[in-house]
């Protein structure tokens, strides 16, 4: 009974079990590059999203993942997203425990709301289904667990380091302040600095010097689309997911400096300044990003959530009844978001902070549903030139899809649109299919994405392939040229209302 008591905040980790069937996960497209290359990795024994490019757009440990996922996968293909949720809530449970028994030991109710609030983010929402985010979190929770305890082995700390950067490349940032507060424990040792060097190229260095043999670049392809370093983006967008979290960083920076009974201090305040750091790269030079960018800012409002309650401290708190209440309550509310997400198309920015989606309740699957019903009339392993959510239209498919985005494709993509007619790039690697939407929005008279934009003229569209490393259009095809086999409403109306329906399309040159 003790035990019980002791541990009862884990009754949260309920919410897990609706994060496994939350359809609103699908936004979250590229999760559904991993399964899908370790599928092609495991059964054909090439490294590639669909069977024309090799590619390394992805983070290389959470791929190893998914490989080992599908390596030990029973059953069909489908199964694998069961093994994926299960090291997905894995993770983020050993995670929150190593954070136990540390950062959040001290204080039970403050525990207790940031378990609920990693909950939330990490099963209920939904959106991190697939991706890095959990493996992430872990990761860093080792790191801090590693730090907290004051550990002396140099090595290990640089190769915790190059597992933290090596889940998600950009949290290099995060381990800058960490890497600093951890030699100035070991007193500026040159020794330990070589040996945390050490630790950290043993799996750092062969993975960029592989990016830079077999594709040309240190960095994987999806970061050179998507990062305009060391040049600011021209489209700064400052949507809320960058108020709340610099509004978290800012905030808990003050309050760990007036605060001065906070314990550890100097590890938080490390992490506020690689949170900082991580949020500035993210918001001055990322493009098309989502919420599994943000798990250190996520991870940090945990301990600010914890460190506001430890500071209004009192006896009627630290009740076991009113912790053990709260828990109750708290998990009733994660499941029941949970629930919702699970049954309704409920979107926190697209109903509760804007008007951009009706409210409704969640039918089967769309983008499923179109992959598997052009699955029945394609001819097997068709290659398939197409729009947006590559990733679901892949795995739910035996098509080869080739992204517009190029997100998981190669140096060698670029090279052709680049020098090639879009017509001649088509007919040179045998894409015969098209998968584009095919009616806007009644007032949208052109709309964008990553690799393509769509102009509406009087009768047809135009498209207007795009670079998506330089964001410049190369050229443009008409529908007119092409012949529509089968249209399909918006599958995802909920986040892209600015088009009515999507298209299959046959080439005719």
């Amino acid at each position: 009974m003790e035990f019980i008591k002791k541990n009862y905040h884990y009754l949260l980790f309920i919410s897990a079990v609706f994060f496994l069937g939350n359809p609103s996960k699908f936004p979250a497209d590229d999760g559904f590059f991993y399964p899908q290359i370790a599928y092609n990795v495991i059964h054909h024994g090439f490294m590639g999203f669909n069977d024309l490019y090799l590619t390394n757009g992805f983070h290389p440990l959470w791929m190893v993942f998914c490989i080992v996922a599908e390596l030990i996968n029973p059953f069909d293909k489908f199964f694998v997203l069961n093994i994926i949720w299960l090291f997905q809530v894995l993770l983020v449970l050993f995670g929150s425990v190593l954070l136990e028994k540390t950062v959040l030991k001290e204080y039970r109710l403050g525990k207790v709301f940031s378990f609920a609030f990693y909950c939330l983010i990490f099963f209920s929402i939904g959106t991190l289904f697939l991706t890095e985010g959990h493996l992430a979190f872990f990761t860093l929770a080792l790191l801090i667990f590693f730090i907290s305890r004051k550990f002396k082995n140099d090595f290990a700390f640089g190769l915790l380091c190059s597992l933290v950067f090596l889940a998600r490349l950009d949290h290099i940032f995060l381990i800058f302040p960490f890497g600093f507060l951890y030699w100035n424990f070991r007193k500026w040792s040159i020794k330990s600095l070589g040996l945390i060097l050490a630790g950290f190229s043993v799996l750092s260095v062969p993975y960029l010097l592989s990016n830079k043999y077999l594709f040309g670049y240190f960095v994987p392809i999806s970061g050179r689309i998507k990062s305009s370093f060391p040049v600011i983006a021209d489209d700064i967008t400052w949507v809320l997911i960058f108020r709340f979290c610099l509004a978290v960083c800012i905030s808990y920076l003050l309050f760990l400096i007036i605060s001065k009974n906070t314990r550890q201090k100097s590890l938080k305040l490390c992490f506020v300044i690689g949170c900082l750091l991580h949020f500035f790269y993210n918001l001055l030079f990322q493009s098309q990003i989502g919420q599994w960018y943000f798990v250190s800012q996520f991870i940090l409002f945990g301990f600010f959530i914890n460190d506001l309650f430890a500071s209004f401290d009192n006896r009627f708190f630290r009740k076991n009844s009113i912790v053990i209440a709260s828990t109750s309550f708290l998990a009733v509310v994660v499941c029941f978001f949970g629930y919702m997400k699970l049954t309704t198309n409920i979107s926190i920015v697209s109903n509760f902070f804007g008007n951009e989606s009706d409210f409704e309740k969640k039918q089967d699957d769309k983008i499923k549903a179109i992959a598997e019903d052009i699955a029945g009339f394609l001819p097997s392993q068709s290659r398939v030139y197409v729009y947006d959510f590559p990733g679901k239209f892949a795995f739910y498919s035996d098509l080869n899809f080739i992204p517009a985005d190029a997100l998981v494709a190669n140096p060698d993509f670029f090279d052709e649109i680049n020098t090639m007619k879009f017509k001649d790039y088509l007919r040179k690697n045998k894409i015969d299919y098209l998968l584009f939407p095919s009616k806007l929005a009644q007032n949208e008279e052109k709309i964008h994405f990553m690799g393509l934009d769509i102009k509406k003229e009087k009768d047809h569209h135009i498209f207007y392939l795009k670079n998506s490393i330089d964001k410049k259009i190369i050229d443009s095809l008409d529908e007119k040229e092409l012949i529509k086999i089968k249209e399909f409403e918006n599958p995802a109306k909920t986040w892209q209302k600015n088009y009515e329906s999507v298209s299959i399309y046959k080439t005719t040159f």
